[in-house]
């Protein structure tokens, strides 16, 4: 008998908004006691560093400036691993003709990584002379052997020489980006006129309304009136005018090469769309175009809970720490269910069903199971009925010593409800009548487990109870 191979999603728990998700994909409030998925929480971004070198940068205009990438690091076209700096010793008279050296020069070391503490590239008056060259330096990506030589870009006296291309468009994308922000900043300035409130004037006198010479400029021009013109006509014109300058301008279309249907196509230099699409501004159409880019820099988040603004995840602000001061998630606090074997369903009949439920904490917890009511929660699914243990089960902490103590031992269980015990962990028999073996099949409950405050600043609060719907989903017997 062979089973399917998919086994993602065996087990998945209920969020608060009825979403089913892997438990270690949702996160746990101590506030509302729910647990709570993606969509349940919103993210700030904190801080941006590169992956690499591990460099910070704060979100303001800095972030802008460098347009999300590390200046220092660079990723390699061709398998967008990191490329590594090398340096070589190349001959003064090589150096002064501007000839690329040959890739047999001796190589001085294997990489030279670069640290926070190694940030400052040497200058050209301080790289190292030898009698017999100077050093230069190149970049070389470990994985797949592809250096900087390969697509004929010179080397550099100094690591910080290295920039990235600059795209053809460059200068019309700058141009309309800056009279965006100038239209944005004007409308922001007309809004402002419109919520202006009106100033407080001095009661007028309505004799002046009896010379009928005052209103003859406003009878004879209409709607092109002094006021008009004031408030909207050289607004109008000034945004035409704008507009009909920044318009593009039409150009030939370029023919197609002469040699596009009857050269033989080399696949070993044409590059894949992935390839293709990690430069979006030059996409090359040959593995000889290629030109290394600039490390994105990653985002630390802080995401707080929608009911209560709460932080449920907060990183800590070194970029080279992957500790985090708070991490609330359900995998710390949720008893983990696995399916221990797969059993073998017949349409109509009755089957056992073995669980395994373990105890992530350190500290005892009661765990009971009700039957899942589709009509309090909005989960849309297909379930078959199933047979639940009316028990209230008790799980032993989660202790690294537990298999030298005899204390789970001391517990006495149905065997016809309990498989067997061990510490920290309790294998359950479930009973699932099968409806339609021809699909996986599907059974729902609800789990109900005793939740016990572990920080110091929750410890004057009672012991409550969590309720979660679980879903259990069974492979079909091939």
């Amino acid at each position: 008998m062979a089973l399917s191979l998919d086994f993602q999603n065996r087990v998945l728990y209920a969020c608060s908004c009825s979403q089913l998700a892997p438990l270690s994909d949702l996160y746990f409030c101590r506030h509302c006691k729910v647990p709570r998925c993606q969509d349940c929480v919103f993210s700030t971004v904190e801080s941006f560093s590169c992956p690499h070198c591990f460099e910070a940068c704060s979100v303001t205009t800095e972030l802008k400036a460098k347009k999300g990438r590390c200046n220092h690091c660079f990723q390699c076209p061709q398998c967008s691993s990191t490329l590594t700096t090398r340096s070589v010793i190349v001959p003064s008279e090589v150096l002064a003709q501007g000839e690329q050296p040959p890739s047999k020069d001796i190589m001085l070391g294997s990489s030279s990584a670069r640290t926070p503490s190694k940030m400052t590239p040497p200058t050209i008056t301080s790289t190292l002379k030898s009698p017999g060259g100077t050093k230069v330096y190149f970049l070389s990506c470990s994985h797949c052997k592809w250096s900087t030589r390969d697509v004929g870009i010179k080397d550099k006296r100094s690591p910080a020489d290295f920039k990235d291309k600059v795209s053809l468009h460059q200068a019309r994308i700058s141009e309309l980006v800056n009279f965006y922000k100038e239209y944005a900043l004007q409308d922001v300035a007309e809004r402002e006129k419109v919520k202006k409130p009106p100033t407080t004037r001095r009661a007028r006198t309505y004799g002046g309304m009896l010379d009928p010479t005052k209103f003859k400029p406003l009878l004879s021009c209409g709607s092109d009136s002094p006021t008009t013109k004031r408030r909207g006509s050289s607004q109008i014109s000034w945004d035409c005018n704008i507009c009909e300058k920044m318009k593009a301008k039409p150009t030939d279309p370029v023919p197609p090469s002469q040699d596009l249907y009857s050269k033989p196509l080399n696949l070993a230099e044409t590059p894949s769309v992935l390839q293709r699409l990690m430069d979006p501004s030059f996409q090359p159409y040959s593995s000889s175009n290629f030109w290394p880019r600039q490390l994105f820099l990653i985002a630390k988040k802080l995401h707080r809970c929608n009911g209560c603004d709460h932080i449920l995840i907060k990183a800590e602000m070194n970029p080279g720490s992957i500790r985090f001061k708070i991490q609330q998630i359900a995998w710390h606090v949720f008893p983990h269910i696995c399916i221990v074997e797969n059993p073998s369903l017949e349409a109509g009949k009755e089957s056992e069903v073995l669980l395994s439920i373990s105890n992530p904490v350190n500290y005892s917890m009661s765990v009971s199971f009700q039957q899942f009511d589709p009509n309090k929660t909005r989960v849309k699914e297909t379930v078959s009925p199933c047979s639940l243990p009316d028990s209230l089960f008790l799980l032993t902490p989660n202790d690294d010593l537990g298999d030298l103590l005899d204390e789970h031992t001391n517990i006495k269980d149905d065997p016809q409800v309990v498989h067997s015990r061990h510490p920290g962990k309790l294998i359950l028999k479930f009973r699932v009548t099968a409806q339609d073996v021809s699909e996986s099949i599907k059974f729902m409950f609800e789990m109900v487990f005793s939740h016990k405050p572990m920080i110091e600043a929750d410890q004057n609060h009672d012991e409550t109870t969590v309720k979660v719907p679980v879903l259990v989903r069974l492979l079909r017997c091939i």
